[in-house]
C-alpha cells in the first residue's frame, strides 16, 4: 500500500506533453509567451508542461529567472539511477535539471517502443526514488472498449496493479501520483471521449487506488484529443481532477486558447 501525500492535491493538474516537438529551441520562446499573457487561477490550477528532455535545463532556468509557479514533468525515464544505458535519462538526472514530475507508461512507449507492465513498475519505483512525482497512463485500445465496460476496467485494473506492484508505502512517502486516464482510440484521433465516458472508468481508478492501495486523494486526469474546445467539460467536471493535453499544447493559437479557460 501506498500513501501519498502533496501540497497540490486539491488543485486540478494540467499538464501539457509536448512530445516530441518542437524541433527548435528557438520555437519555445513563442510557446512559453503564452503562459505569461494567461493569467492562470493558480489557486484552482497546477500547471505542468513536459518537454522533450533536452529542452528541460533551458525552461529550468526560464522559470526560475521570472519566478514562474509552473512545475515542469520529464516525458519519461530510465528504470535505473545510472548505469550502462546508452541514451537513457534518469529520473535523478531530470530531478536535477528542474523537473518535478516524469510521465510513465505513456501509450505510444508501449505501443511503440515496447513497453511492459513490468517495465513501467520499475520506472514508478525509479521516478518515486528519485522524489519525482508520478504521471502513470493507463487506457485502453479500440479493441478494447468495442467489448463493453466490464472488459475495460479489468484492462484498466491490470495495468495500475503491474505499475504498482510491490511499492512499500514507506519509501515514498510524500510523492505525489497521479493518474491520467487516456483512452488509446482517443489519442491523436481527434474523437475524444465524453466527460461521461471519462467519469465511469476514472471513478473506477479512484476506487481501486482507494479500496487496495490506501490512496484516496491520488489526482485522476484525463487524456486523449483535449484542445480548447472540450477543455473545460473536462477540467471542470468534478469527477475530474485535470487533464493532460498533448498535439493541442505546441500549437500556440491552440494553447492560448486553452489556457484562457483557466483564467484567475
Amino acid at each position: 500500500m501506498i500513501r501519498i501525500i502533496s501540497d497540490y492535491s486539491m488543485k486540478k493538474l494540467i499538464a501539457f506533453n509536448w512530445k516530441m516537438y518542437p524541433k527548435k529551441a528557438a520555437d519555445i520562446e513563442g510557446l512559453l509567451l503564452a503562459f505569461d499573457d494567461a493569467n492562470i487561477d493558480t489557486d484552482r490550477y497546477e500547471i505542468a508542461i513536459a518537454p522533450p528532455a533536452v529542452y528541460l535545463p533551458m525552461i529550468a532556468d526560464i522559470f526560475y529567472e521570472v519566478k514562474a509557479d509552473i512545475s515542469l514533468a520529464m516525458q519519461n525515464c530510465a528504470w535505473q539511477s545510472e548505469g550502462a544505458l546508452t541514451g537513457e535519462i534518469s529520473a535523478e538526472m531530470g530531478k536535477n535539471v528542474g523537473a518535478d514530475y516524469a510521465i510513465i507508461g505513456h501509450s505510444e512507449r508501449r505501443m511503440h517502443l515496447g513497453e511492459t507492465d513490468e517495465v513501467v513498475n520499475k520506472k514508478v519505483k525509479a521516478a518515486m526514488g528519485a522524489r519525482l512525482g508520478v504521471i502513470l497512463c493507463v487506457g485502453e485500445p479500440i479493441e478494447v472498449r468495442k467489448q463493453g465496460i466490464v472488459v475495460v476496467k479489468k484492462y484498466i485494473k491490470r495495468q495500475i496493479d503491474g505499475a504498482l506492484h510491490a511499492i512499500e508505502p514507506s519509501s515514498y512517502r510524500g510523492i505525489e501520483l497521479c493518474i491520467a486516464y487516456e483512452p488509446i482510440w482517443a489519442i491523436g484521433t481527434g474523437k475524444a471521449a465524453t466527460p461521461e465516458d471519462a467519469v465511469e472508468v476514472i471513478a473506477f481508478i479512484r476506487s481501486i487506488l482507494n479500496t487496495n492501495y490506501g490512496i484516496p486523494t491520488a489526482r485522476i486526469l484525463y487524456g486523449g484529443s483535449v484542445n480548447a474546445k472540450n477543455v473545460t467539460l473536462f477540467v471542470e467536471h468534478d469527477g475530474i481532477d485535470g487533464a493532460l493535453v498533448g498535439g493541442a499544447s505546441i500549437n500556440k493559437k491552440e494553447l492560448k486558447s486553452i489556457l484562457k479557460t483557466l483564467h484567475s
